[in-house]
């Protein structure tokens, strides 16, 4: 059977305003999120991970940021045409999202459980004895223990791993059909990323049809969890293709730079690790040509001011290099 598609971004262009100039953070951005899907979004910082997904749930601060162009079709709406009235309807309770510092998005003079039961009262008409029950049972579900007594406690009083599982309680509370997790692994130890990450696996099976977008820098998360991989640089979609084949054949030299990055313990010849040459460069003075030309060792003469349009090279393999 055909997948169903949850969301639909068509070009979209998210840009910011500084005193230096226009920065491009989005620059024309294409890509479909089918139900029961895990999207992985994969690049360096400053590649446009967090604003490609701060823009699906219209998060963007204004000023400085505006999205200027495209669609971000989420169950047929068009998500840019909606109200704030109707995007406070939606998120939260059909597009959750979980960001990279829980500390940050917990708000310290509140007891985790007068946020926990904001949420559901907010989405849903329970009572404040329903919610707060529904509140100690997804508290349970997430692993905090002794749940009914940890709701009167502040986020301070939590670990870096217990806000995240907070977080996820919090972002799954009224059961969505999209979960964004933006770097949720990020300052926890390795251990903690892998209960954190089981978990989030575990929430999503139970929710029929839910699909969910990871956005991450760690390759090694996308291979252990995602189904389709998105490869972000410069603002712009680089390469997109299942995981198997990705990871087996990496085609983009900045997709093949990122690869040649990670440790290989099967690996007879040890030696230093390779590194992509050179910096990110600023979003404000990307290159004219491919934003990758400044660091890539397949560079052509093209490739200096002819940007490479990202082209279908096989089938659901899409990337944008002129070698291609």
């Amino acid at each position: 059977m055909p997948r169903k598609k949850l969301v639909e971004v068509k070009g979209l262009k998210t840009y910011f305003d500084t005193e230096a100039g226009v920065a491009k953070a989005v620059d024309g951005v294409d890509f479909d999120v089918f139900e029961e899907e895990i999207l992985g979004i994969v690049g360096e910082s400053g590649s446009g991970k967090s604003v490609t997904a701060l823009s699906i749930t219209r998060l963007i601060p204004s000023p400085p940021g505006r999205i200027v162009g495209g669609e971000i079709l989420f169950k047929g709406r068009d998500l840019l045409k909606l109200t704030y009235d109707q995007l406070h309807d939606i998120r939260g309770r059909e597009i959750s999202m979980i960001f990279q510092e829980p500390m940050t998005s917990l708000n310290p003079v509140f007891t985790i459980g007068m946020q926990l039961r904001e949420v559901i009262i907010q989405h849903e008409k329970v009572t404040k004895d329903e919610a707060h029950r529904r509140s100690i049972e997804l508290l349970e579900s997430v692993g905090i223990p002794d749940s009914r007594k940890r709701m009167k406690d502040y986020p301070h009083q939590f670990s870096g791993g217990m806000r995240q599982r907070v977080m996820i309680a919090m972002s799954l509370a009224c059961k969505p059909s999209l979960l964004i997790a933006d770097e949720p692994t990020t300052a926890l130890d390795v251990t903690i990323q892998a209960q954190i990450i089981e978990l989030m696996l575990a929430m999503k099976q139970k929710h029929t049809g839910a699909a969910i977008i990871l956005i991450t820098h760690d390759l090694a998360v996308i291979a252990e969890t995602c189904q389709r991989v998105i490869v972000m640089y410069g603002g712009k979609i680089q390469e997109a293709a299942d995981v198997g084949p990705l990871f087996e054949k990496p085609l983009h030299p900045y997709t093949q730079g990122l690869m040649g990055s990670i440790p290989n313990p099967e690996q007879e010849v040890k030696g230093r690790l390779k590194a992509i040459r050179g910096m990110v460069p600023s979003i404000i003075d990307l290159p004219l040509g491919c934003k990758f030309c400044t660091r890539c060792d397949s560079k052509l003469a093209i490739c200096d001011t002819v940007e490479p349009e990202l082209r279908e090279v096989q089938s659901g393999r899409w990337v944008r290099c002129h070698l291609f």
